[in-house]
């Protein structure tokens, strides 16, 4: 007699049961996928915001210290427009410095604006250049953004904000920036970045302009290349692509990390032990249809394959049903709610998935202490006979 019990006899008949394990199974690896995905939109917003935009326009806010110019001066007679003119001096000096570096397209003196982009956990903001119509064409063209709504800004204090932005803060055409601010939104534009700018009210008196720097993607680290050519900005604060990186790992990543290996680890307990309790179940309830294996020839061992079979099959079947329900809720998500939040989100996340197969191996394993509980309380029907 071939001592192969086929597996999919018990599978076939016994729907119910397989799948309840299945879905068990499935919702252990959909429940923690899909946690790890919105938690996703808070990084891979902030990602956007603090290393993909900066990839090719950044800033540096100019110190007095690094400028050379004491602020205390205007209590020595200076005029505070004779201060700005001295200011302006230095700020077209380091702005000529920076054009002669590789991979710097051009710079700007602007003033600056701000909006917020705000997470499933937490907000921040985004530097909204303002300047004049000349340079925020070419500001717009190098980002490649594009009209969608509305109009550009022709006027002093109006603006044009990616659809992200308005999606994400809830504005509307004709809405102010902040709430104590002039600034007016006159148009929607579609961009890959989070992004917008504007034209500067010249009236304004801002003794704090920064220096707009546009790259062509290639520079990372704003302090360290205008060094090349002998100018030390140490007091200096520059939003540049290392600043974002660095902010995202501190004060994104590292702080969520804690929170996610919490849930994951939440998950995998109580799964765990539904899972557990539920296989205990199953193989108590078939206790006497391997006894009648043993009686009519079959070995334990034969037994106990086709047991593993039947839960290779099991685990499977739950991982692939889990990965098309998880594909199919993420797009359903993105679509209806995470795109319209003015978000983006992660899809493919390899340490998740990672965990989770690990997850399902260890699993497997702590299943195996029960299955070989009950093959080792197997008997004949002669010995079961022989016992009553």
């Amino acid at each position: 007699m071939s001592q192969k019990i086929p597996a999919f006899y018990y599978i076939k008949n016994n729907k119910r049961r397989v799948s309840v394990l299945v879905v068990s199974l499935a919702m252990f690896f959909i429940i923690t996928y899909m946690s790890m995905f919105l938690l996703s939109t808070t990084s891979e917003t902030f990602r956007s915001v603090l290393t993909e935009s900066t990839k090719y326009i950044q800033y540096i806010l100019l110190t007095d210290k690094d400028l050379d110019i004491d602020a205390g001066i205007l209590q020595d007679g200076i005029t505070e427009e004779d201060y700005m003119d001295a200011v302006n001096k230095k700020y077209n000096s380091i702005k000529g410095d920076f054009k002669k570096c590789k991979g710097i397209e051009d710079v700007f003196i602007v003033q600056t604006e701000y909006a917020y982009v705000t997470s499933i956990v937490g907000n921040y903001y985004i530097e909204i250049p303002m300047t004049n119509k000349k340079q925020m064409d070419i500001l717009l063209k190098h980002m490649g953004a594009e009209l969608a709504d509305g109009r550009l800004p022709e006027k002093e204090d109006e603006v044009v904000l990616d659809r992200k932005i308005i999606k994400n803060h809830g504005y509307k055409k004709g809405d102010t920036l902040n709430r104590n601010s002039d600034v007016k939104i006159v148009g929607i534009i579609e961009c890959d970045y989070y992004f917008g700018c504007g034209i500067a009210n010249n009236n304004k008196t801002f003794t704090n302009p920064e220096l707009c720097v546009v790259t062509d993607g290639t520079v990372h680290n704003l302090e360290k290349t205008i060094e090349k050519q002998g100018v030390i900005l140490e007091n200096s604060e520059f939003i540049d692509l290392a600043n974002g990186e660095k902010k995202l790992q501190d004060e994104i990543i590292d702080t969520i990390s804690g929170s996610t290996n919490f849930i994951f680890a939440g998950i995998m307990v109580i799964v765990a032990i539904l899972v557990v309790i539920v296989n205990i179940s199953y193989m108590r309830d078939r206790r006497s249809e391997w006894c009648l294996y043993s009686s009519i020839g079959y070995s334990r061992k034969a037994v106990y394959y086709s047991i593993l079979r039947e839960m290779l099959f099991v685990f499977v079947t739950a991982l692939l049903t889990a990965a098309v329900v998880s594909i199919i809720l993420m797009k359903l998500l993105d679509i209806f709610l995470i795109t319209e939040l003015g978000l983006t989100c992660l899809y493919f996340i390899p340490e998740t998935l990672i965990e989770i197969l690990c997850a399902y191996i260890a699993l497997f394993g702590i299943l195996q202490i029960p299955v070989r509980f009950e093959i080792y309380k197997i008997k004949t029907i002669d010995a079961i006979d022989d016992d009553m």
